[in-house]
């Protein structure tokens, strides 16, 4: 008979346990997977243990949620466009990386809020990191900007697609037309599907300003990097090709040529490349040389 409430009580003991390892996994719980052995291992006082931290983390969460979402910011107002801080309000500021990693929940939430708000597409790469972070709330914030970004960068596309399409002449229209695509495809906030379909959209865009205002170096470069993200080796061995007729002691013209040779797995044209950089005086930067140094001493 004890024997059998011994076990009747162990089996619901491992029950409790499960349940609350549940709650842990899924983050329903405030408690980490630290305490999951603890709860489970010790009868009885393991779960009151966890019971007891569970209460007293739900009375710091209330006064830490003083601090609310709604209270903070409306998500329906423009807060990629218009910064709620002014210059001398945001002179103390902790950077996000370091706001991500703040135990104090409270603390962690105002600071992570103060950043997104100040200037989302400046801290654009830490967003991407903080909407895998643990804390729900930091999550929420920065795929909320996330979004907003991403709508605001296709709506200014659209805008300028149908402002080029009416004003094709209108060079300044193509310009921030192919600005605001580059921007938008460098932020890194396209989805995977869309990214190949704009990158195309770019490169018929580049095309089209060379074609009717004459190539620029910029411009070239520009479609050279997006031909090599296109795997397109033919298009971008072309406009290199002007860049070597044009500016051949250009040390971009070089690292482009470097990039091709590269891309596109040719190791003959890799050594004709390095043959002709070694016959150049190239006055290299700080950074060309950094760029480079792999194949070539200089």
């Amino acid at each position: 008979m004890v024997l059998s409430r011994l076990s009747i009580a162990l089996i619901i003991h491992l029950i409790i346990a499960a349940f609350y390892a549940l709650l842990i996994i899924t983050k329903r719980s405030s408690l980490t997977s630290a305490n999951i052995l603890p709860i489970a291992f010790i009868p009885l006082f393991g779960p009151l243990s966890a019971l007891s931290a569970e209460a007293v983390n739900y009375f710091q969460k209330s006064k830490a949620d003083e601090f609310e979402v709604d209270e903070a910011v409306d998500f329906e107002e423009d807060i990629y466009w218009k910064s709620i801080k002014t210059r001398e309000e945001s002179t103390n500021i902790v950077p996000l990386e370091e706001a991500l990693i703040i135990n104090d929940r409270f603390t962690r939430k105002k600071l992570v809020m103060d950043m997104l708000l100040d200037d989302p597409m400046k801290n654009i790469d830490i967003l991407l990191l903080a909407r895998e972070n643990n804390d729900l709330d930091t999550a929420h914030y920065a795929n909320t900007t996330i979004a907003k970004v991403q709508r605001d960068f296709q709506l200014q596309v659209q805008e300028l697609a149908a402002a080029h399409e009416t004003y094709p002449s209108n060079q300044k229209i193509l310009d921030d037309y192919i600005d605001t695509l580059t921007r938008f495809i460098e932020s890194g906030l396209s989805e995977a599907y869309l990214l190949k379909r704009q990158r195309i959209l770019l490169d018929e865009l580049l095309d089209e300003k060379i074609d009717r205002y004459g190539w620029s170096r910029e411009s070239l470069n520009q479609k050279i990097n997006n031909c090599l993200h296109l795997k397109d080796i033919n298009g971008a061995i072309a406009a290199n090709g002007i860049l070597k007729d044009h500016l051949p002691d250009d040390e971009q013209t070089w690292i482009n040529a470097l990039q091709i040779s590269v891309a596109g797995h040719d190791s003959v044209m890799l050594e004709d490349t390095l043959e002709e950089i070694d016959r150049r005086a190239i006055d290299w930067s700080v950074t060309g040389k950094e760029m480079v140094r792999t194949w070539i001493a200089v």
